[in-house]
């Protein structure tokens, strides 16, 4: 076991939530360590949509994931955050030391991290795609189906089946359309999708146009090729009939399983059972000194979006360091 010095916070997470709660701590001359589970900063917003729009991060009416990566990595680590990747959280123990109770975190990888206070940002926790309930589904990975879409450029010039019925899907039918073959396919088991009503209202205009096709309410019931996928049969759920679609890219977006993983052993209050109860005016977990913000923070009422994670973070932080410093929870203007 590698034991490193101890700072006043430690962020479990390096996607844009943990390095907002870096900037804000580094912000108020706090010591500040991260620790991320990926091999690269920027969390899920970098490894599973980095060619995707984000719209809800104030001042850019809309913004790629990768580019806003590179603000918040620019941001969070301008005051010397130290930052560890490939690190996967095991334990959490609370220890006396030098006359002042610290928090050691330690990881699967073998390192040993005593900290001051700990914000957990981990995001939705490890996750796996969810996946179309078809016999041998797993045999097309790689061969046409896909559960991302992290370069559009795969996508170029390819017939393309989109299913789903949530914000990534209505995202993505919009976004490769100027990559995609036209028209773009869209397969929703219900009529009614649960996308931001201004991309369904697109979506139907590109339908009139012809350069979407929305399938709705439709599964998908079987694929079919030859090592790569050629085509798929949906199933039109009103009248049972089913009938076949030319598919080279077949992009599945149903959402993830998540997980807390080795953090839901910690004997933290739960919100659910995927998220950590909060208290939202503080940000401070069951556990003394341990706060969360994002998506894995969960409260009563409690909006999961980037622009309420980064409102959650400079509040976690804010109160973390006042807690250290026995202080009374001041925001320190960053403008005069």
């Amino acid at each position: 076991m590698s034991e490193h010095h101890v700072v006043d916070i430690t962020i479990i997470g390096a996607g844009p939530v943990g390095l907002a709660a870096a900037y804000y701590a580094g912000h108020r001359d706090a010591s500040v360590r991260i620790v991320e589970s990926l091999g690269q900063l920027g969390g899920q917003v970098a490894a599973v949509y980095p060619e995707k729009h984000v719209y809800d991060v104030a001042g850019h009416p809309k913004i790629q994931g990768q580019a806003l990566v590179d603000l918040c990595v620019e941001q969070g680590l301008q005051f010397g955050a130290e930052t560890f990747l490939d690190q996967e959280v095991k334990d959490l123990q609370r220890v006396g030391q030098n006359g002042e109770q610290l928090l050691v975190l330690t990881t699967h990888e073998g390192e040993s991290f005593p900290t001051r206070a700990l914000i957990v940002t981990a995001g939705h926790g490890a996750f796996e795609p969810r996946k179309l309930e078809i016999e041998d589904i797993d045999a097309w990975e790689g061969c046409g189906l896909h559960y991302f879409v992290r370069r559009k450029e795969v996508f170029r010039d390819k017939t393309c089946v989109i299913v789903g019925g949530g914000d990534s899907a209505l995202d993505w039918t919009l976004g490769l359309q100027d990559t995609a073959r036209l028209p773009i396919t869209l397969v929703h088991r219900r009529e009614r999708f649960r996308a931001l009503e201004t991309s369904v209202k697109e979506a139907r205009e590109l339908e009139q146009k012809g350069d979407v096709r929305i399938c709705a309410p439709a599964e998908v019931r079987d694929v079919r090729g030859d090592g790569l996928i050629q085509a798929v049969t949906l199933e039109d759920m009103t009248t049972g009939d089913r009938f076949e679609v030319d598919c080279e890219a077949l992009i599945t977006l149903l959402g993830f399983h998540s997980h807390l993983g080795s953090i839901a052993d910690w004997g933290l209050d739960l919100h659910g059972k995927r998220q950590i109860l909060v208290d939202p005016s503080t940000m401070e977990t069951s556990l003394p000194s341990v706060y969360s913000a994002g998506d894995v923070a969960g409260y009563e009422g409690k909006i999961t979006l980037i622009s309420v994670g980064f409102g959650e973070a400079a509040i976690a932080a804010n109160q973390a360091i006042a807690k250290i410093r026995g202080e009374k929870v001041q925001p320190k203007y960053s403008t005069d």
